[in-house]
């Protein structure tokens, strides 16, 4: 794991006038470097409490989940940290290191052309691909405009190729907004739980999951949620078995 930011109390805006907050930063950023990492994910979480969402406190949250060995809950401060800082390679790393700890691979989501087609997805955070389109499209409006005047062959191939480029990171851009949209994200936290047929826990097991799968949370009915993991993997699970991203 890469070793904790320690000037990230400067990012933080709502501890620029907190006292408390600010020395329970540093009082966690001490305890990790100590390798107390229960004192440490205690003064986090205090700040964390308190309603401020900042990147960088998600990010060191998530890294002292590691270091107590919760791939779960690491992965769901991650993702967190992820919304609001997308790119950061320090997260992308530290991500990356958890995700590879995940028993349970979906890959039934989408078919083996779409996983090729779309392989960028879940390499680039959408926010970078939105801006590559937006990027494309602006290039590829230049090229048009610019071929009328010209209308020279080199510059009719590259528009062609520019038109190309745009249309795939446009349609891909659209694919992962959609598949975001109207869906809650979720992280299963323990380290095994069975997923259910209905509100019991004696209704039928119908698969298991494990620490770090990601769901999307379809509907919420007293204590259980509707989980969606897969392809007809659909089930109940209880709600303090998954945290919403």
């Amino acid at each position: 794991m890469k070793r904790i930011l320690m000037i990230l109390i400067l990012l933080i805006p709502a501890l620029a006038s907190g006292n408390e907050a600010s020395k329970a930063f540093y009082d966690g950023v001490s305890h990790y470097e100590a390798g107390r990492y229960d004192e440490a994910l205690a003064q986090f979480l205090t700040i964390a409490q308190t309603g401020t969402q900042n990147g960088k406190l998600a990010y060191n949250i998530g890294n002292t989940w590691m270091q107590k060995r919760e791939v779960g809950k690491a992965i769901l401060w991650y993702e967190r940290a992820a919304r609001l800082m997308p790119g950061d390679p320090d997260l992308i790393f530290n991500r990356n290191v958890a995700l590879a700890q995940v028993k349970d691979r979906p890959e039934e989501r989408e078919t083996p052309m779409l996983s090729v087609l779309f392989f960028w997805k879940r390499g680039i955070p959408l926010k970078t691909l939105q801006g590559l389109a937006i990027g494309a499209g602006l290039l590829l409006w230049t090229l048009a405009l610019a071929g009328l005047f010209w209308g020279r062959p080199p510059l009719k191939s590259a528009t062609l190729i520019v038109g190309a480029l745009f249309a795939v990171l446009a349609s891909t851009a659209i694919w992962d907004t959609a598949t975001r949209t109207g869906s809650t994200r979720a992280v299963i936290l323990p380290s095994a739980v069975s997923i259910r047929s209905g509100l019991s826990d004696t209704a039928t097991e119908l698969f298991t999951l494990h620490s770090g799968s990601q769901v999307s949370v379809e509907k919420e009915r007293g204590d259980w949620v509707r989980i969606v993991f897969a392809e007809g993997k659909i089930g109940w699970v209880k709600k303090e078995s998954v945290g919403v991203i």
